[in-house]
């Protein structure tokens, strides 16, 4: 995965691991801490400030801490 200009992380790559996370688990994380546990693949630090959470619709977000 590539890294944007602005140095935050891929979330498009991250999301792709969720969804595989969810196929092979064949079930829905209880929250990012659960998944990036078991993610089976790199997690970014998120940027200075900022958390990783689970949207509703199972995209995974950044928001402030």
């Amino acid at each position: 995965g590539t890294t944007p200009t602005n140095g935050d992380p891929d979330m498009g790559e991250l999301n792709r691991n969720l969804i595989r996370w969810i196929v092979r688990n064949k079930r829905r994380p209880a929250n990012f801490e659960d998944f990036a546990a078991t993610a089976g693949a790199p997690i970014p630090p998120a940027p200075p400030g900022k958390k990783y959470v689970l949207g509703a619709n199972m995209h995974v977000q950044l928001v402030n801490q």
